[in-house]
Protein backbone atom coordinates (compact mmCIF):
# COMPACT_ATOMS: atom_id res chain seq x y z
CA UNK A 1 0.00 0.00 0.00
CA UNK A 2 2.42 2.73 0.96
CA UNK A 3 4.79 1.86 -2.55
CA UNK A 4 1.44 3.11 -4.18
CA UNK A 5 0.64 5.78 -2.55
CA UNK A 6 4.33 7.23 -2.83
CA UNK A 7 3.78 6.75 -6.35
CA UNK A 8 0.77 8.48 -6.15
CA UNK A 9 1.81 11.61 -4.48
CA UNK A 10 4.75 11.42 -7.05
CA UNK A 11 1.95 12.13 -9.43
CA UNK A 12 0.16 14.57 -7.36
CA UNK A 13 3.07 16.57 -6.06
CA UNK A 14 3.30 18.36 -9.84
CA UNK A 15 0.34 20.15 -8.84
CA UNK A 16 2.02 21.87 -6.18
CA UNK A 17 2.19 26.15 -6.70
CA UNK A 18 5.43 26.63 -5.36
CA UNK A 19 6.78 29.42 -6.90
CA UNK A 20 8.73 30.84 -4.20
CA UNK A 21 10.08 28.13 -2.34
CA UNK A 22 10.47 25.82 -4.76
CA UNK A 23 9.70 23.41 -1.95
CA UNK A 24 6.94 21.03 -3.22
CA UNK A 25 4.39 19.09 -1.38
CA UNK A 26 1.37 16.68 -1.35
CA UNK A 27 -0.39 14.91 0.72
CA UNK A 28 -3.25 12.50 1.27
CA UNK A 29 -5.33 11.11 4.39
CA UNK A 30 -7.07 8.28 4.54
CA UNK A 31 -10.40 8.43 5.55
CA UNK A 32 -13.98 6.64 5.78
CA UNK A 33 -14.98 8.53 2.55
CA UNK A 34 -11.54 7.13 0.26
CA UNK A 35 -8.36 8.78 -0.21
CA UNK A 36 -8.29 12.34 -0.50
CA UNK A 37 -5.11 14.64 -1.86
CA UNK A 38 -3.34 17.91 -1.49
CA UNK A 39 -0.98 20.27 -2.62
CA UNK A 40 1.10 23.06 -1.25
CA UNK A 41 -0.13 26.23 -3.08
CA UNK A 42 2.04 29.59 -2.31
CA UNK A 43 1.00 33.25 -2.73
CA UNK A 44 3.23 36.27 -2.91
CA UNK A 45 1.32 37.35 0.30
CA UNK A 46 3.19 34.73 1.85
CA UNK A 47 0.44 33.76 5.26
CA UNK A 48 -2.29 33.31 2.30
CA UNK A 49 -0.51 30.30 1.21
CA UNK A 50 -1.45 26.64 2.29
CA UNK A 51 0.08 23.91 3.17
CA UNK A 52 -0.80 20.55 1.21
CA UNK A 53 -1.30 18.26 4.40
CA UNK A 54 -4.27 21.22 5.21
CA UNK A 55 -5.62 21.09 1.36
CA UNK A 56 -5.63 17.17 1.85
CA UNK A 57 -7.58 17.36 5.28
CA UNK A 58 -9.98 20.23 4.28
CA UNK A 59 -10.69 18.51 0.70
CA UNK A 60 -12.01 15.50 2.91
CA UNK A 61 -14.16 17.24 5.60
CA UNK A 62 -15.94 18.76 2.30
CA UNK A 63 -16.54 15.70 1.19
CA UNK A 64 -18.25 14.66 4.35
CA UNK A 65 -15.45 12.21 5.48
CA UNK A 66 -15.59 11.85 9.87
CA UNK A 67 -13.05 9.53 10.37
CA UNK A 68 -8.94 9.72 9.35
CA UNK A 69 -6.94 6.95 9.64
CA UNK A 70 -3.77 7.97 8.34
CA UNK A 71 -2.10 10.78 6.60
CA UNK A 72 0.93 10.64 3.69
CA UNK A 73 3.16 12.93 3.11
CA UNK A 74 6.11 13.75 0.48
CA UNK A 75 8.51 17.00 -0.18
CA UNK A 76 10.36 17.31 -3.05
CA UNK A 77 13.31 16.85 0.00
CA UNK A 78 15.83 14.49 -0.03
CA UNK A 79 15.43 14.70 3.51
CA UNK A 80 12.41 13.66 5.97
CA UNK A 81 10.51 17.18 6.52
CA UNK A 82 7.39 16.46 9.01
CA UNK A 83 4.53 19.10 8.81
CA UNK A 84 4.33 22.80 10.24
CA UNK A 85 3.23 23.93 13.29
CA UNK A 86 0.12 25.21 11.98
CA UNK A 87 -0.50 22.17 9.98
CA UNK A 88 -0.41 19.65 13.59
CA UNK A 89 -3.12 21.75 15.15
CA UNK A 90 -5.33 21.71 12.01
CA UNK A 91 -4.62 17.77 12.21
CA UNK A 92 -5.23 17.74 16.10
CA UNK A 93 -8.87 18.82 14.98
CA UNK A 94 -9.78 15.84 13.46
CA UNK A 95 -6.97 13.43 13.33
CA UNK A 96 -6.71 10.94 16.85
CA UNK A 97 -3.30 11.03 18.54
CA UNK A 98 -2.49 7.82 17.59
CA UNK A 99 -3.23 8.28 14.11
CA UNK A 100 -0.20 7.39 11.69
CA UNK A 101 1.86 9.83 9.87
CA UNK A 102 3.91 8.23 7.16
CA UNK A 103 6.38 11.29 6.18
CA UNK A 104 8.39 9.95 2.44
CA UNK A 105 11.36 11.71 1.06
CA UNK A 106 11.96 12.17 -2.70
CA UNK A 107 13.66 9.23 -2.91
CA UNK A 108 10.55 6.79 -1.90
CA UNK A 109 11.99 6.35 1.90
CA UNK A 110 9.56 7.03 4.04
CA UNK A 111 9.55 6.87 8.36
CA UNK A 112 6.37 6.60 10.33
CA UNK A 113 5.35 8.86 13.51
CA UNK A 114 2.25 9.37 15.18
CA UNK A 115 -0.22 12.78 15.79
CA UNK A 116 0.75 12.76 19.30
CA UNK A 117 4.66 12.46 18.66
CA UNK A 118 4.18 15.20 16.57
CA UNK A 119 2.27 17.62 18.84
CA UNK A 120 2.75 16.32 22.78
CA UNK A 121 0.46 18.20 24.68
CA UNK A 122 -2.15 19.74 22.06
CA UNK A 123 -4.68 21.89 23.21
CA UNK A 124 -7.90 20.28 22.24
CA UNK A 125 -11.73 20.68 22.30
CA UNK A 126 -12.33 19.10 25.59
CA UNK A 127 -9.59 21.32 26.94
CA UNK A 128 -11.52 24.32 25.42
CA UNK A 129 -15.13 23.44 26.47
CA UNK A 130 -13.67 23.28 29.99
CA UNK A 131 -11.54 26.65 29.96
CA UNK A 132 -14.51 28.25 28.74
CA UNK A 133 -17.74 26.77 29.66
CA UNK A 134 -16.31 25.57 32.62
CA UNK A 135 -16.27 22.07 34.00
CA UNK A 136 -19.56 19.99 34.13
Amino acid sequence: MKNNVYQELKKVIKNAHAPYSRFYVSAMVETDKGNFYGVNVENAAYPSSMCAERVAIHNAISHGAKKFQALYLLTSSNTFITPCGACRQVMNEFLKASTPIYVFNNKGAQKKYTLSTLLPNAINYTQLIKATHGSK
